[in-house]
């Protein structure tokens, strides 16, 4: 069974309602709460200097608002999807601005697909695969002998091939709340990159570090995945692929960030609900292009 197979087997089965070089910025703000931040990303590939993505993350008191951003045909710029993380109610909905389509997501099947996807990433016959759903992952990360606020991470160990290479710089966050509350963020979107646009590399690697900077009270403040070898990144790339992503940050949420929450939340009413199949899978090569787009967005910010 395939991992896309895994992933279409979860998002149909009947579910019980309980529901790469980057510089990141996050700052708490105090006034609004510990957790409260705003996160700015921009994602490259390889060393290009435009962008093939932007996003904004809003961490509310209660919610994260999750605002991706695409190029259009004339290289703009344009919102391809809004994502609402609802913790308190164990949900997530995406909307497709463009279509005016949403699917709401709830932690059961999260929960599913990750134990589907580790037993089935476990027995596959690629080391790489196998390596990141094993042990040898949280054994595997330190920190680079030359900074300490530098994680890394190179595996499998001990086979000759492809390698898969995480370098993730980090700054301490205000507080273990907001490090824990941006892991819980990155997870979910993490699984979400998995569950909807599914292929590449398993997100257990990237979990494990952010579990990792958990430990270190830490949110990231650069990350770079890299791989040599055959094992395809979420976009293609020529030779050995790199896909690193930039971050800013700013210490509170702006008026803007209000307006954007405030016109994210009609997107969500006004959106047509649409299964998960339906959501995925949208016809049209530019269509195609958003979608393999969104997955390299997720692998690399998260």
């Amino acid at each position: 069974m395939c991992w896309r197979t895994i992933s279409r087997a979860v998002s149909l089965a009947p579910v019980v309602a309980s529901v790469l070089l980057t510089v990141s910025t996050v700052a708490a703000v105090a006034a609004d709460g510990d957790a409260v931040m705003r996160v700015e990303s921009q994602v490259f590939k390889g060393s290009d200097e435009q962008a093939i993505s932007r996003s904004l993350a809003l961490f509310t008191d209660d919610v994260v608002w999750d605002l991706l951003e695409l190029p259009d045909a004339e290289g703009e710029m344009q919102l391809a999807e809004i994502v609402l993380h609802d913790p308190l109610r164990e949900r997530t909905v995406l909307v497709d601005p463009r279509r005016g389509v949403k699917v709401e997501v709830d932690k059961l099947k999260l929960d599913r697909l990750r134990v589907s996807l580790a037993t089935w990433a476990r027995g596959a016959e690629d080391p790489i695969i196998r390596w990141a759903a094993s042990s040898q992952v949280k054994e595997g990360i330190h920190h680079d002998d030359d900074d300490e606020s530098t994680l890394v991470l190179t595996g499998p160990p001990g086979v000759t091939g492809p390698k898969v290479r995480y370098r993730v710089q980090y700054e301490k966050a205000s507080s273990r709340e907001a490090a824990e509350r941006y892991q819980q963020f990155a997870d979910v979107s993490l699984l979400l990159k998995a569950l909807v646009h599914p292929g590449g590399l398993p997100p257990f690697p990237r979990m494990a570090i952010n579990s990792r900077l958990v430990d270190e009270r830490a949110i990231p403040s650069g990350v770079q995945l890299a791989l040599s070898g055959e094992l395809p990144l979420p976009v293609p790339l020529a030779g050995d692929q790199v896909l690193r992503s930039e971050h800013h940050t700013h210490p509170q949420l702006l008026a803007e960030d209000r307006r954007r929450i405030s016109e994210a939340s009609v997107r969500v009413a006004e959106a047509a609900s649409v299964s998960l199949e339906v959501y995925a899978n949208p016809e049209g090569d530019a269509s195609t292009d958003v979608a393999t787009s969104r997955s390299a967005e997720r692998s690399v910010t998260r």
